[in-house]
């Protein structure tokens, strides 16, 4: 793991007491779109933190029954208004989760000073600015979604969810199907460029998507198959009608494990299984993907086998 700006920091994240003696095993940790909170999954609970400073503020921990009814805790994703998340799960299902702001007058952390007159803050520099809001989390609905769920992104108001069923399936927050604006891979049209080579749908068999990212800057998603393709999807309009899809493979790449997009200078990045990272721009004459450059630890840095590139994320100025 590399930190390009300074250090990484080590939050102690309490075990609910209903788990002590269960392996709640920590998943992922997912900023909001403000990336004013943040929150943690477990196999078994979703928290919800502060980020300035790195404060707890609320957690839900799913039941045994829960468990065994839905699959444990995969993967998390916010609303972009950060109102609600959504939980997918080993067995296929959506969990929708609500966050609430509760009705109290101010922050839910009081700033005390010490009794002993050594350790007053004199200055006013060391006491913290943020009212840390006090919320509650409670599961709203449970979803069933045909096949497993490799991967979701949000869209708006909307959730894109993939699944190993070669389709690309659109809930809203509500938890219903957009069914008329679902994705199938097999039905959309993937080519090297705009312009002289031809669109031909996917005819391999067993093949979805294990990664996706969204930019609506950058105009569409990056996706990355299991077979270890990669490619961009687009589309003539923001509403991604299932007939003006279209899908630009990534040339010369074969070992893709994951994605991630730079809105601000319209870079798709996709990590790969030798360690590498290949970035790519959208070529304005021929409307494919163009290798702009590749990110390569050198000997120097790190000597011996790096393994597989597993996530990727640019810092919220996408300068790195």
């Amino acid at each position: 793991m590399y930190f390009p700006i300074g250090w990484p920091k080590v939050l102690n994240v309490p075990k609910c007491k209903q788990r002590q003696n269960d392996e709640d095993k920590f998943k992922c940790v997912v900023c909001n779109r403000d990336r004013v909170l943040f929150a943690i999954l477990n196999n078994h609970s979703l928290s919800i933190w502060f980020c300035k400073p790195c404060v707890p503020i609320t957690a839900h921990t799913r039941d045994v029954q829960s468990v065994l009814d839905f699959g444990e805790n995969c993967l998390v994703q916010w609303k972009p208004d950060s109102s609600m998340l959504v939980v997918s799960t080993s067995l296929g299902y959506l969990i929708f989760y609500k966050l609430d702001v509760k009705s109290s007058t101010g922050g839910l952390y009081e700033q005390i000073d010490s009794p002993q007159l050594n350790l007053v803050r004199e200055n006013v520099q060391l006491f913290t600015k943020e009212t840390i809001p006090s919320l509650t989390l409670s599961v709203i609905t449970q979803v069933a979604v045909p096949g497993s769920i490799p991967a979701l992104v949000g869209i708006r108001d909307e959730l894109m969810v993939t699944s190993s069923s070669a389709q690309i399936w659109r809930y809203k927050w509500d938890g219903h199907l957009n069914r008329d604006y679902c994705l199938d891979l097999r039905r959309i049209p993937f080519c090297m460029d705009q312009l002289v080579s031809k669109a031909v749908p996917i005819v391999e068999s067993n093949t979805f998507i294990i990664d996706i990212e969204y930019s609506p800057l950058v105009g569409g998603f990056s996706v990355v198959f299991n077979d270890g393709r990669a490619a961009f999807l687009t589309a003539s309009s923001l509403k991604f009608d299932p007939n003006q899809t279209q899908g630009l493979w990534a040339p010369h790449l074969d070992d893709a494990r994951c994605s991630s997009l730079n809105h601000k200078y319209r870079l798709i990045a996709f990590g790969r299984n030798n360690g590498q990272t290949c970035v790519y721009t959208i070529d304005e004459h021929t409307g494919g993907l163009a290798l702009s450059h590749s990110l390569i630890v050198s000997d120097k840095v790190y000597t011996g086998e790096l393994g597989s590139v597993c996530c990727m994320r640019y810092t919220p100025m996408v300068g790195r």
